[in-house]
């Protein structure tokens, strides 16, 4: 069997229940799965992870196709662009962004770098309408009738989104100034005043700093902003990759590659580099004038996360939140009600009016 059968075998391959043989299913927060016709449990033994195994970024620019890669299935949506990997148990071949059913004869295969970790569903989604209720209720402005109409319902999908994290030793040498500020007296008689100058000093220097696991988010569906309002991500608990965990699962192919992720992290690394030499510069004020940094030893690896995603219908708008798989944290966009946001205007304004009166009549 050649490699590409091998595994394209893989990615069509299904995990059936020794009892009844039925598809059997990752139950979220457990470490089984779960047959939902006769009940039985199937164990999947594994480990977290105490080493991180970190992937030499530059051997994989030069030797992307010889080594860890695989043919993956894909599936495009044709209304949002969104690509996904599905496995054989899925009942339903819906988009898990905008909900359009997809296409087999969409699907294709692509050669695509092996995620090495994931943090495992460990919320199921019976709870996510109680993590939905306490977000709502922390919403100001939100329609009374918000928490009924949001409740989840069968579009709840549950997705691995891919995520890359890198390692970076970086050495910047810098170019500045230092400014001390002080304050002088000027002019004379009425126009004497005081006024506040920054002396400034040439500075240059050298930064070290060190890098690890700089995450960038390797979806375009999912906005990097939502993904960083739930990002309290218990990386310490990483297993391996096991394709039993995807099992009843979407898994999102990446769409930031490898060195489009790594532009991003240096993005990332940028700012806190530049808020180094701010403080090795020292004074009151601080001029960056050049920078020169360099990347050694850049390590990387691909993870999946999970994330779940549902939508609703409000005032003839669709709305999405997205759920931590781990945590519960949600975050997404909602409505306003209108009738809330002009009484509290009202009695805003009712009451510095009776301020007001209060103050004039003393």
């Amino acid at each position: 069997m050649t490699e590409e059968s091998e595994n394209s075998r893989k990615a069509s391959e299904t995990y059936q229940c020794e009892c009844c043989g039925a598809a059997l299913k990752y139950e979220p927060g457990t470490a089984f799965l779960h047959c939902e016709y006769c009940g039985s449990d199937t164990p999947i033994e594994t480990n977290v992870v105490e080493n991180v195994n970190e992937l030499d970024y530059m051997q994989y620019i030069h030797y992307f196709e010889e080594i860890n890669t695989q043919n993956t299935h894909v599936i495009k949506c044709r209304k949002c662009g969104a690509e996904s990997t599905f496995d054989e148990n899925m009942k339903s071949m819906e988009c898990p962004y905008c909900g359009t059913p997809l296409i087999e004869a969409d699907a294709h295969y692509e050669r695509l770098i092996k995620p090495s970790y994931l943090l495992p569903f460990q919320v199921s989604g019976k709870e996510i309408d109680a993590c939905l209720y306490r977000w709502l209720r922390k919403l100001w402005f939100a329609p009374d009738n918000l928490k009924e109409r949001a409740r989840c319902s069968e579009n709840l999908q549950g997705v691995y989104i891919p995520c890359w994290t890198y390692d970076a030793q970086t050495e910047t040498g810098y170019t500045g100034q230092r400014g001390v500020t002080y304050t002088v007296t000027v002019g004379t008689g009425k126009n004497r005043r005081t006024e506040t100058r920054t002396r400034w000093t040439f500075r240059s220097g050298h930064i070290s700093l060190f890098f690890d696991d700089v995450m960038v988010p390797a979806s375009k569906l999912i906005a990097s902003q939502v993904v960083a309002e739930i990002e309290n991500w218990d990386t310490e608990n990483l297993v391996e990759m096991d394709d039993r965990f995807l099992s009843g699962f979407v898994t999102e192919k990446y769409i930031i590659n490898l060195t489009q992720g790594f532009d991003i992290a240096q993005g990332k690394m940028a700012a806190e580099i530049d808020s180094a030499i701010r403080r090795d510069i020292g004074g009151d004020r601080q001029r960056i004038l050049s920078r020169d940094t360099r990347f050694d030893n850049i390590k990387f690896k691909l993870i999946l996360l999970p994330v779940y995603m549902s939508s609703y219908s409000y005032g003839k708008k669709m709305y999405h939140f997205f759920v931590n798989g781990r945590t519960g944290e949600v975050t997404g966009n909602r409505p306003y009600s209108t009738l809330k946001i002009v009484f509290t205007v009202i009695w805003g304004l009712l009451v510095l009016g009776g301020i007001i009166y209060w103050m004039n009549t003393q």
